[in-house]
């Protein structure tokens, strides 16, 4: 059966798939239909005659290779060929070819590839010996090192340059990340083995090798690229080098999604794709099929305002629906309690579970609302990390907590000694079998314990802190002990995790928390209640559960109805993006989270977040300020400011659940009566 790609096309999508030999640009709006564009140019491709063993089919996710190749072989299959084309993801396209020409560039057949975990411990070894006079947290962690090496190769820069961009705190400790690195390279070397980097950074030195680019030029008539805007300065080189003969290459990406400049993705290689290959044919896919034309109006004027782009108008064909709501919440914890309500609402109209979804900038977001969600019952799943008291820096902080509740819980004891340096679990049960003899946490300071010597030392820095802790607790004030113990565990934090920020971020939220309990009992009585309900929550695998997610996790995924909270100025743009390439990836980030939506999107920012026992204001985030009405429906209940106003008004239709919120509401002192729901800020 002859495919009738006209039929099965819409225009912009056939002007792709059936344009000529030569360089090509897809800009693949948010919902175009960009992977079918792609399948159905290999499959014309090799309807007009082109051998599949010629075309090359570059992807970023094992997933969307195999999807590909799968749905190509489909349409194949309607007229009798078969497939054999080269396709997969950049690591195991890199992986297969230096297997197979690894040789002429002195890579062994027999390479072996280091996984991130003994990547992680090669590191680790080789860290210690130029950092073994220093204590830990005034050096930077493996983790840093790690992640700096890497972001280095993939963006071709000089470890010096890397750090300034990712972490110019440590920007001292250039000339021994450089040493390691060239010992991690040597060590490499000599063990055959290669990291998920060294795939990129060889396939790349092959593409450059003048004998293997005649090879490659051979091998490949067509070279198409899908994700373009994620690639790296490796990545882009490799696709130039691999089609820079022949020129038959086709990218298709989206430069407003280009969102991933941390992981070394360069916005650039998009824009400059034309300038590149001279005669390039740039397309524009503008059909949305995925939301309602008033969600894709929003995202149209949000991302309008970036300068450095190609510049698209998308269009939806699905049916005119509601606008966009924007609503105004009187502080934080008002807002989980809006998202949970509304949540239950669609659930109670029979939405699936795994079509609501509520996107966040950061993870600390999060937390308030996990909270309300498991007090309702309602069972969701956290994308791209672990539910907010799964967090292991989390954990560590409860535990010293629970010590100071009860120092006779060794598990508790556990997990915090062993954070020290020379206590593993052999030293931390000696020290805890003289612990349980005492009669009062205070004669702590007195044990005569005979440890090794590294142990004794990192024995006497935990009292120390503790020593403090305790003198501290006698005040009583929860929020600020939890600050306390945050200040000195940052020195671990940064010893162990490149995105300690992020971390210490977590950890300001559970102090933000415990602003509300005056009791360190009741404290752990709740955060226990809300472990206990996570692990019901995990438990119930067969369940539905909606998705709560950053938005970075979020892309390439959509859902009926999507809630995005916390949009504030102090979040969204995030306050340490300050530059107008910063400003711009976020405004991006806003617009991928946007364009999630099908049907429902509901956008909420609270006016104030108690943190540490006073209120903050906040204000609407930048990339919706100054937006017209035109886009959004505001909200339309507001309570008076005072109880008694409340008889003979016309409530909203939340009337039905207003004593149940009022009874939620009566054992939070910081809310008064009536105030729930705030009109929005004119727009």
């Amino acid at each position: 059966m002859k495919i009738d790609f006209q039929k099965e096309l819409n225009s912009e999508q056939y002007q792709v798939v059936s344009s000529g030999d030569g360089p090509h640009l897809v800009l693949a709006g948010a919902g175009s239909g960009k992977t079918r564009t792609l399948v159905y140019r290999v499959a014309w491709l090799i309807d007009q005659g082109i051998d599949p063993s010629k075309i090359l089919l570059v992807t970023f996710t094992n997933k969307a290779a195999n999807e590909m190749l799968e749905r190509v072989k489909k349409i194949l299959q309607r007229e009798g060929k078969s497939l054999s084309i080269w396709g997969g993801t950049f690591h195991s396209l890199a992986n297969r070819l230096l297997k197979i020409y690894g040789e002429n560039i002195g890579i062994k057949r027999n390479f072996s590839i280091l996984d991130a975990q003994d990547s992680n411990s090669l590191l680790k070894n080789i860290s210690k010996d130029f950092f073994k006079s220093m204590s830990k947290g005034k050096y930077p962690s493996v983790a840093i090192v790690k992640e700096t090496i890497s972001f280095s190769v993939n963006s071709d820069l000089e470890i010096k340059d890397a750090l300034e961009i990712k972490f110019s705190e440590w920007l001292a400790f250039s000339g021994q990340i450089e040493s390691i690195q060239a010992e991690y390279k040597k060590r490499k070397k000599e063990a055959d083995f290669l990291d998920f980097d060294d795939l990129l950074f060889y396939w790349r030195k092959l593409s450059q090798d003048s004998d293997m680019s005649k090879v490659f030029s051979k091998k490949w008539d067509y070279v198409l690229v899908d994700e373009y805007q994620d690639t790296n300065f490796l990545q882009a080189e490799i696709v130039y080098n691999l089609s820079r003969k022949k020129k038959n290459v086709i990218v298709v990406g989206d430069d407003a999604q280009s969102i991933y400049s941390f992981r070394a993705a360069d916005i650039r290689n998009i824009l400059d794709f034309p300038k590149l290959f001279k005669g390039c044919q740039v397309h524009k896919l503008e059909t949305n099929y995925r939301s309602t034309p008033e969600i894709i109006s929003l995202a149209n004027v949000v991302i309008k305002e970036n300068q450095n782009q190609f510049f698209k108008n998308l269009k939806s064909v699905s049916k005119s629906y509601l606008k966009p709501e924007l609503m105004t919440l009187r502080d934080n914890r008002e807002e989980a309690r809006f998202i949970a309500r509304k949540i239950g609402s669609f659930l109670n109209d029979s939405v699936n579970p795994r079509e609501i979804a509520v996107l966040f900038r950061a993870a600390h977001h999060s937390q308030a609302l996990e909270m309300e969600l498991n007090k309702r019952n309602i069972a969701y799943e956290m994308r791209g990390g672990l539910k907010f008291f799964e967090r292991a820096h989390v954990k560590d902080v409860v535990a010293i907590l629970r010590i100071i509740n009860n120092f006779k819980d060794e598990i508790s004891w556990q997990r915090v000694l062993q954070m020290y340096e020379g206590i593993g679990l052999v030293t931390m049960k000696k020290i805890f079998s003289k612990i349980k003899e005492l009669e009062d946490i205070e004669f702590i300071f007195d044990l005569n314990l005979n440890l090794p010597a590294k142990a004794q030392q990192s024995w006497h820095n935990f009292l120390y802190i503790f020593k403090k802790i305790l003198k501290f607790n006698s005040e009583n004030d929860l929020s600020k002990l939890i600050k306390l113990i945050v200040k000195d565990y940052s020195t671990y934090l940064i010893s162990q995790y490149s995105d300690y920020r992020q971390r210490e971020e977590d950890l300001n939220q559970l102090a933000i928390f415990a602003v509300n309990y005056n009791n360190l009992d009741t404290f752990l009585n709740e955060v226990s209640l809300q472990e206990g309900f996570d692990v019901q929550n995990d438990r119930r695998s067969n369940q539905e559960k909606i998705v709560l997610s950053t938005i970075h996790q979020a892309k390439g995924l959509e859902w009926k109805i999507v809630f995005i909270m916390y949009l504030t100025n102090d979040a969204f743009p995030h306050p340490l993006c300050t530059t107008e390439e910063e400003i711009e990836e976020e405004r991006r980030l806003f617009y991928v989270a946007i364009t999630r939506a099908k049907k429902n999107l509901i956008l909420t920012y609270p006016l104030s977040v108690f943190r540490y026992g006073e209120s903050k204001s906040l204000e609407v985030s930048e990339f919706i300020k100054g937006l017209g009405p035109t886009f959004f429906e505001a909200n339309e209940f507001s309570f008076q400011n005072n109880s008694n106003s409340r008889q003979g008004n016309q409530f909203s239709e939340f009337d039905g659940d207003r004593a149940q919120l009022d009874g939620e509401m009566d054992h939070e002192s910081n809310f008064e009566e009536g105030h729930e729901y705030l009109p929005s800020i004119n727009i």
